[in-house]
């Protein structure tokens, strides 16, 4: 499902092409989150930011962030992917996530379509580790855990870890035949 945040917003009569401030993030998340009802267990939600400038920390608290804790609920679990952002709304991605990372101890990272700032085709906290990985399933399009395992040199066991993290952040999709895809 591909929705179009431009597209979005002019439906609400936000002023685009910057979306600010708490409460057009609230508004925002409630009419992606209402377009979304419908979404199928395991599908991708893609986040089209064409024609959107700026998306400042608060819209980003309110919408991206509470999409992507929406994703991880049990019973409902869905993918979020960005594509089409500014270079500005990227960099306050960051920001929001690392921030909330350190702050909750818990992180919140996001695929990407496009290449970003970091090099890779994400944008939050990853350990080297998680990057490597998350960028080598990307470039095979699926792997198994021998796979990784390989790959990084680490016994099953870590990688089986640090594989269900990445699938529990919705980085991965893993399957019930113990393949992880990319996004």
């Amino acid at each position: 499902m591909i929705i179009t945040i431009r597209k979005k917003a002019d439906e609400l009569n936000q002023k685009a092409p910057d979306l600010i401030t708490r409460s057009v993030g609230r508004v925002m998340y409630e009419s992606i989150r209402n377009s979304i009802g419908s979404i199928k267990e395991e599908e991708t939600l893609v986040l089209d930011f064409s024609g959107i400038k700026v998306i400042d920390s608060s819209f980003i608290d309110e919408m991206l962030v509470k999409l992507i804790f929406e994703s991880r609920e049990p019973g409902r679990p869905f993918y979020v992917k960005l594509k089409n952002f500014s270079e500005i709304a990227e960099i306050n991605i960051d920001l929001v996530f690392r921030s909330y990372s350190n702050y909750k101890n818990k992180k919140i990272v996001v695929i990407t379509e496009n290449i970003c700032q970091n090099n890779a085709f994400y944008i939050g906290p990853l350990s080297d580790q998680e990057r490597d990985i998350v960028e080598f399933i990307r470039v095979n399009k699926s792997i198994t855990l021998d796979d990784v395992a390989t790959f990084t040199g680490r016994p099953r066991n870590q990688t089986e870890k640090i594989m269900n993290d990445l699938n529990e952040m919705r980085l991965v999709k893993k399957h019930d035949d113990g393949i992880f895809w990319a996004l």
